[in-house]
């Protein structure tokens, strides 16, 4: 009966919430009620567990002499014990695994967002080249980007950071091999609109006429694979297979900036001014955020009035790069709150049996002078020993998993101390207040109503 009744509720919350995890998985699940496995599923379940629930204590009662019983000399043994304590221990093994992996995710999504990425991505727009129109006229989009009061720079590049970066064969001074690196192909005022650091040489310029087809800039992770300090790698060349027929000078070398995700390592980068425009990126100008991008609408409207002006803001790509990893969070926080939830049911349960079974003993101790704190002590310490067992249990577990997790990252945080010892500490939290209303109501309990039959 309680396994039918459970199923009948859980039916009506698998349609309430639905919506909601199809929302927090990113696609839609459906359940075909016109199918007759999902029945037999159903019907299973409800045997299968109805089953093994009711066995137990049938099987246990049915062992009880009837003439003990009928005189009220039963006696409950340890036989049970073992087993009720070893479910509460593999209860609270997963919910502590689960609030560990939820503080590290945690931990690691705000070491990430908070992690200079070495690149201002503030108040910046990016928009597409995913159109004829705005392609055609994409040099006069910039310069009446430029001509207004609401844009501070503009580039047109092939990527934003975390967006489209190709890896190409060069050929470099100083290298016998091929030489691969990512490349970023942009415009003049790529260095400026993203606010990187050129720590060696120039920027590219127009006052100097041969830049656009004799110059390229450099990271430093690409000037140290190349075996060049930033100052050495000024005026050394280099020629990129695929794109040039003559080789190009590197004039700058800017600072390591994570332009991929974090989940790589920083690979080297050559920036050069060859044309191929995939995106827009549009540096704001501090003040009026919602007004500038009204301004920028009216001129894209301009240049491409078929269609429709479509823009991300760059300090938007965390969510974007990092969204399954957003996810796993949000979906390991709600099953730890399931499975704590669980858990303190089944400590709960075990609380309530245990102060059953020990009620003339407590009664006798009060009589001999036991005080509530006493009483209190004694219950909630014999009830926390399986929550002790399952947190030394969890901890090496939860250590191994998330450091597995840890590692599909290049920049990391490390696995603190403080998170095993929080985790165990919310766990002890959690069980203390679970058992503390029967352990409560059991010290407070009238020793004369609990010793009146003996």
């Amino acid at each position: 009966m309680l396994a039918l009744i459970s199923c009948a509720l859980s039916i009506g919350l698998l349609l309430l919430l639905m919506p909601f995890y199809n929302q927090l998985l990113g696609y839609s699940l459906t359940v075909s009620w016109n199918s007759a496995p999902i029945w037999l599923f159903l019907f299973g379940v409800i045997l299968i567990v109805g089953v093994l629930a009711g066995s137990y204590p049938a099987i246990f009662m049915s062992a009880f002499s009837p003439i003990q019983a009928l005189k009220g000399k039963l006696k409950l043994g340890k036989g049970g014990s073992i087993f009720r304590q070893g479910l509460v221990v593999l209860q609270f093994s997963i919910s502590v695994m689960l609030i560990i992996g939820t503080i590290v995710i945690v931990n690691q999504m705000h070491y990430i967002k908070s992690k200079s990425l070495g690149y201002d991505k503030e108040q910046t727009l990016v928009i597409k080249i995913d159109n004829n129109d705005i392609y055609d006229h994409r040099k006069a989009f910039k310069d009446e980007l430029q001509n207004s009061g609401a844009v501070s720079s503009v580039s047109l590049m092939s990527g934003e950071p975390g967006g489209f970066y190709d890896v190409h064969a060069f050929d470099a001074e100083g290298q016998q091999s091929v030489f691969k690196s990512r490349t970023e192909f942009a415009d003049f005022e790529y260095v400026k609109t993203l606010g990187l650091k050129v720590i060696a040489g120039r920027d590219f310029s127009p006052e100097f006429a041969t830049d656009t087809t004799n110059s390229v800039l450099i990271n430093r992770t690409c000037a140290k694979d190349l075996g060049f300090s930033p100052q050495q790698a000024i005026g050394k060349w280099i020629k990129n297979r695929g794109r040039d027929d003559k080789k190009r000078n590197v004039v700058g070398v800017v600072e390591d900036f994570n332009y991929l995700s974090l989940k790589e390592n920083m690979d080297a980068l050559v920036i050069a001014p060859n044309d191929d425009r995939r995106v827009i990126v549009i540096k704001l100008k501090p003040g009026n955020i919602p007004a500038s991008v009204a301004a920028v609408k009216n001129i894209y409207t301009k240049v491409a009035p078929v269609y429709p002006f479509e823009y991300t803001f760059l300090d938007q790509k965390f969510d974007t790069t990092y969204k399954t990893d957003i996810r796993q969070q949000t979906m390991l926080t709600i099953f730890s709150g399931l499975a704590i939830f669980i858990a303190c049911l089944g400590l709960f349960g075990l609380a309530s049996f245990t102060a059953t079974k020990r009620t003339k003993e407590i009664g006798v101790r009060k009589v001999l002078g036991s005080s509530v704190q006493n009483i209190l002590i004694l219950i909630s310490k014999d009830l926390l020993k399986p929550v002790l067992l399952a947190t030394v249990i969890a901890m090496p577990i939860g250590y191994y998993c998330m450091n597995k997790w840890l590692q599909t990252f290049a920049y990391k945080t490390p696995l603190h101390w403080w998170i095993f010892v929080l985790a165990a500490f919310l766990t002890f939290v959690i069980a203390l207040v679970t058992i503390s209303f029967q352990s409560l109501k059991a010290a407070l309990m009238n020793p004369v109503k609990s010793l009146r039959s003996e």
